[in-house]
């Protein structure tokens, strides 16, 4: 079965046009996952392939299309390479011997500026040797060079590159980020109090709730799941009280009271903002709502498209508890999948959902966009936890957090 993407470790492929690009990417997987021609420009769009790159596991590999593209498509090529961007926990600059000047230095201050390690490696070897000199120069930039032909040994070539993959990446994006793991520990207990609600397809749980589970099962400690309807009889059955109950933003405010002070709570949309994302400027984001005017932009940002629901919890709920909460007439956008704007400089807030289909470094992208452009930036859970009055019981878990929201709120006065 395959891993869901988000939760691979992504590697990008970037490069001017035709320096072969998408056959780096079909001898790294072994396969024709993208098409090669001597036509420049041939790759239009971005094409992901998956593979087991042990011992770093499951990769996601994309072949982006040339960023020096002039085609009358350039324009949303480059914006799709540049969201490629966003989202690379490792970035791979392809290009020529002797041939590395402006275009490949702005590859590598994105690089930079997204703090995402990069490694060079020089394209059609077999055609063209470069330069000691040529390689020390590439050196100043990234210490990972590498040259690569079609032609050449794809195992001595693959053990060169998974070397390098190792030493580049960062150590928390091998193993997957766990927020849980600084929460509980083998053997102990987690309580997931789980609505079944329209928001679930029928005979599943929704993709929070299964990530979740996944990750305390990996953490060999125990996940024990029930109804919202039954929780009350199921704490009661439970000999000792389970470390931490993780619920449903929508349901919290009652899990809490049902809930025994000792045991900690939290909502799997503010774990997720601890998994994903940047938790402690997502509690000081949540903290500054308060500070909204009638007129203020407030966007909010889905990272999955589907189909809404008369009660959606971002199209109709979250706008109808932020006026409720503010008391002002707030003006909402609402954004959902790739679609999150490059300009966030009209919006006085950014509420996004828990992020269960990105991965960690786009969702980090997401977040610094926001402070860069002076938006107040949280998630859902974190938000409806405000509005429900139980923010300091759902971040009790994560003290830093807990601290930086109040700490903000004092600041509001």
């Amino acid at each position: 079965m395959k891993t869901m993407k988000a939760l691979t470790i992504q590697i990008g492929i970037f490069g001017k046009i035709n320096t072969g690009k998408s056959s780096l990417m079909n001898f790294i997987t072994g396969q024709d996952a993208s098409i090669v021609s001597e036509i420049a420009g041939t790759t239009t769009d971005l094409v992901y392939k998956q593979m087991e790159l042990n011992p770093l596991g499951p990769v996601t590999l994309t072949d982006t299309a040339g960023i020096d593209d002039t085609s009358l498509l350039s324009g949303a090529r480059i914006e799709k390479t540049t969201k490629a961007l966003d989202a690379s926990d490792i970035i791979i600059l392809l290009c020529e011997a002797d041939a590395f000047g402006e275009f490949e230095e702005n590859i590598v201050k994105a690089a930079q500026k997204r703090a995402t390690p990069l490694i060079a490696v020089i394209g059609k070897s077999d055609i063209k040797q470069a330069s000691e000199q040529f390689k020390n120069n590439i050196r100043k930039f990234t210490p990972y060079v590498l040259e690569f032909s079609v032609k050449g040994n794809r195992d001595v070539f693959l053990n060169e590159l998974k070397r390098v993959l190792i030493e580049a990446v960062p150590e928390n994006f091998i193993e997957n980020f766990s927020a849980l793991s600084r929460i509980i520990k083998s053997g102990e207990t987690a309580v997931l109090a789980v609505p079944i609600d329209l928001g679930a397809p029928r005979g599943r749980l929704i993709m929070p709730q299964v990530q979740t589970i996944r990750s305390i099962l990996d953490l060999n400690a125990i996940a024990y799941i029930v109804k919202n309807t039954e929780y009350k009889a199921a704490l009661a059955n439970l000999k000792n009280s389970p470390e931490i109950v993780i619920t449903d933003s929508q349901i919290v405010k009652d899990i809490v009271k049902e809930t025994p002070e000792n045991i900690k709570v939290t909502t799997f949309s503010t774990l997720f903002s601890a998994e994903k994302g940047d938790i402690v400027e997502m509690a000081k984001g949540a903290a500054k709502l308060k500070n909204l005017k009638k007129g203020d932009k407030v966007l909010i940002a889905e990272a999955c498209t589907h189909h809404a629901s008369s009660d959606d919890i971002g199209r109709v709920k979250i706008p109808k508890w932020l006026k409720e909460y503010t008391g002002q007439d707030i003006d909402f956008e609402i954004v959902s999948g790739q679609n999150y704007p490059k300009d966030l400089n009209k919006y006085k807030a950014v509420i996004h959902c828990g992020a269960c289909t990105l991965n960690r470094k786009a969702m980090l992208s997401r977040v610094n966009k926001a402070k860069e452009a002076g938006a107040a930036v949280t998630n859902y859970g974190i938000a409806i936890s405000v509005f429900q009055g139980v923010i300091e019981k759902v971040l009790e878990v994560f003290p830093d957090a807990l601290k930086a929201y109040n700490r903000q709120i004092k600041d509001n006065r």
